[in-house]
């Protein structure tokens, strides 16, 4: 539910007209394969406002042609002649499309740098949250009368945390609460009735009345022993709160500050010049009543067209179409969250009772060639598996599919229970190839006693011998590239010296032939 449910933006009309409108779900999808249906979308699109001045300035070189064919003589009374010399228009062009150029460029550096202080904010304020749960975790198991809470402390804090990172994007975007939260009206009357008062009565910052309430609830977690974790180790939560603070502030920074309004104001008083002179330039060099008003209006509309543009990413935080999805940034943190409350989100990571754990084996089962999966395989060479068949990992990709069941353990099946892709057959490369019949010795053993160990392999496969064969073969190679590589530089020298030569001689022969004659 939102946050305007019970609380008021408390910057809501930095921009008029924003406090109703609606937050993109996400960034605009296109694809650039196929450049006509990107001419024709209207999403996103500058079009139709930088055509509300071009369109003016192109009529306005048709009214010129027809005036030049019909009245020519007073056309040229009135100084419309002085437009052929077109230095002025060029000056115009120049100064105009330089100032176009600096403000488009801090413009998309202000949207870049936007977009990536949000995400650095989310993820010190995921990592706050993800900390402080796992902190939790072996609470409850050594004293189970803490698990209730346990319990309460993780609700509280991620439902705070929604609101606080709720509240950011709304105070950035100037909107009224449009957002949603994870079920803020399940906090605590003294909580809301607190943060209500602050806000709306006092007028204190809502992200900064929250961010202090998490940094009580955590304080409070482990001064009652619900975090269980020594206090230098806890201070990196509280590290990670205020970074993701200082990213607000300077996403605040390019909300809060605009383009320098002088900058501003000399752009639109030459765009407005630059919209009549064209016109006015073009025609007295183009008498067409087709070409004329085509070529005023390329230059104009492409000059009203980057100005637009700069302003939508001047302010990237809002509602309009080229805006960032601050709804989506939402959605996406609200998800993390709610993944920390998962009840499977206590599960201490471990390898099964049958893991590989010679090194050896572990190599060999491994693809190193760089080739993609394009098929899961799900194969060992475990119970009735041929002799000499290698062993074969479960594709991570295969892990995913529907049909996969992670309680059916594939190790236990012959070669012939999944079905395998060529591509999968041709997974091990020969160099990694180890045939049952070179193997005649026991590896060093590694992982638990009892555990499943790889067959013994010979250590002769990659004796000293078969090394340094290898080093020599590599030393000789990369020589004799060195030396093909020289004689293609000697050549190369040698060809551009003789075209020097000729350059010279013709040269000197010019000159020669040039010469005055002296008298004897």
């Amino acid at each position: 539910q939102s946050s305007s449910y019970w609380l008021k933006s408390t910057r809501a009309g930095r921009r008029p007209g924003d406090g109703s409108g609606r937050l993109r779900p996400g960034m605009i999808q296109y694809d650039e394969d196929w450049l006509l249906p990107l001419l024709f979308r209207q999403e996103g699109s500058v079009y139709v406002r930088a055509s509300l001045w071009a369109f003016p300035s192109a009529a306005l070189s048709v009214a010129l042609v027809f005036l030049g064919e019909h009245f020519p003589a007073q056309l040229e009374e009135s100084g419309y002649g002085i437009f052929k010399n077109t230095v002025l228009w060029s000056a115009l062009t120049a100064i105009l499309f330089t100032l176009m150029s600096f403000r488009t460029g801090q413009a998309f550096a202000r949207f870049w740098e936007g977009t990536g202080l949000l995400h650095q904010m989310k993820g010190e304020w995921f990592d706050t949250v993800s900390n402080s749960i796992t902190f939790t975790i072996h609470t409850g198991n050594k004293d189970p009368s803490k698990k209730p809470a346990v319990e309460e402390f993780r609700h509280t804090l991620v439902r705070l945390m929604s609101l606080c990172h709720c509240s950011a994007l709304e105070e950035i975007s100037g909107l009224s609460s449009v957002l949603e939260t994870i079920d803020v009206m399940d906090l605590s009357n003294d909580v809301l009735s607190h943060v209500k008062n602050c806000v709306e009565d006092l007028g204190f910052n809502k992200v900064e009345v929250l961010v202090h309430l998490i940094q009580s609830v955590i304080t409070d977690a482990h001064e009652t022993g619900v975090i269980q974790i020594p206090a230098p180790i806890l201070s990196r939560v509280y590290q990670t709160i205020s970074r993701g603070y200082v990213n607000l502030l300077n996403t605040k920074k390019i909300a809060d500050t605009k383009f320098p309004f002088p900058f501003v104001q000399i752009i639109a008083f030459l765009l407005i010049l630059y919209t009549v002179i064209t016109p006015i330039v073009l025609t007295s060099l183009i008498q067409h009543v087709v070409w004329a008003p085509a070529l005023t209006w390329i230059p104009v509309f492409a000059s009203h067209a980057l100005n637009i543009i700069a302003i939508e990413l001047e302010d990237p935080f809002g509602s309009d179409d080229n805006d960032l999805p601050l709804a989506h940034f939402q959605s996406e943190m609200n998800r993390c969250l709610l993944m920390l409350m998962h009840p499977g989100t206590d599960t201490i990571a471990g390898c099964s009772d049958h893991c590989i754990t010679d090194f050896t084996q572990l190599l060999d089962s491994v693809d190193l060639s760089g080739h993609p999966v394009k098929e899961a395989v799900c194969v060992s060479n475990e119970k009735g598996a041929a002799p000499g068949t290698k062993p074969r990992r479960i594709s991570s990709v295969h892990l995913f599919d529907p049909s996969f069941d992670p309680d059916d353990d594939p190790r236990s099946r012959s070669e012939g229970s999944f079905h395998s892709s060529s591509n999968e057959e041709d997974m091990f490369s020969e160099r990694n190839h180890v045939t049952d019949q070179s193997r005649s010795s026991s590896p060093v053993q590694l992982g638990r006693p009892g555990t499943r160990q790889g067959p013994p392999r010979d250590p002769a496969v990659l004796d000293d011998a078969d090394l340094q064969r290898l080093r020599l073969k590599s030393t000789e190679d990369f020589h004799n590239s060195l030396l093909s590589w020289k004689t293609k530089i000697e050549e190369q020298v040698q060809d551009m010296g003789q075209h020097f030569m000729s350059v010279g001689t013709l040269t000197h022969r010019g000159a020669s032939a040039t010469a005055p004659l002296v008298p004897g």
